[in-house]
């Protein structure tokens, strides 16, 4: 069944200087939405940053349209951790710059389908789109080998948490191969908030 969208945050619009997103945007089945949320509490000239695990913008006329077999593994990807599913980094990049714009302006590749996006009070500028896989690459097997180091505490969980933790271990291996094979990637979008008319 469709997921229901990510509440309105009750926050004040236009209230902080900085919004700062961390892996929060995989989770999201509305990306447009979630993007909108995030410019209606940040102030003018303000500063948004979003980090996500991102797949690959298969859209670009340099990179290959998603396999069968690339498909296959991004569902598995999003069935055991249950992500909706993921974007690129180019789709935030365009969401931001079409916030402000006339309604659905942009088309819907944000919104889980069946759902409609929607343009946000606001528009951005200095839209910075990066690939930092490779800072972040070494991370994936890094928690693996944090319970390796320690492993008492799951040792002491019982079977239950055993199989669970093998199943993360098996579910983190995953996500460093599709990482480093490139078709997933860790999204660096950062942008500033244009400050209104006549100010």
């Amino acid at each position: 069944p469709p997921r229901p969208p990510p509440p309105a945050m009750s926050l004040p619009a236009e209230t902080f200087d900085l919004v700062w997103a961390c892996e929060s945007g995989e989770h999201m089945p509305d990306k447009r939405r979630f993007v909108s949320q995030m410019s209606r509490v940040l102030r003018p000239a303000g500063n948004l940053v979003i980090a996500c695990w991102c797949q690959r913008d298969s859209s670009a006329p340099h990179s290959p349209p998603i396999t069968a077999q690339e498909q296959k593994e991004l569902d598995f990807l999003y069935h055991e951790w249950a992500h909706p599913f993921f974007v690129s980094k180019e789709a935030f990049g365009r969401m931001l710059s079409e916030m402000g714009k006339e309604e659905g302006g942009g088309g819907d590749e944000g919104a889980e389908p069946g759902t409609a996006g929607k343009g946000a009070d606001g528009t951005f500028k200095n839209i910075q789109i990066q690939n930092w896989t490779r800072f972040t690459l070494p991370t994936w097997h890094h928690s693996i080998l944090v319970g390796v180091w320690d492993p008492w505490i799951v040792l002491s969980k019982g079977p239950r948490i055993w199989y669970k933790t093998l199943r993360e271990v098996v579910m983190i291996q995953r996500m460093h191969k599709a990482f480093a094979k490139g078709l997933m990637e860790y999204g660096m979008i950062s942008a500033v908030k244009a400050e209104k008319e006549g100010k």
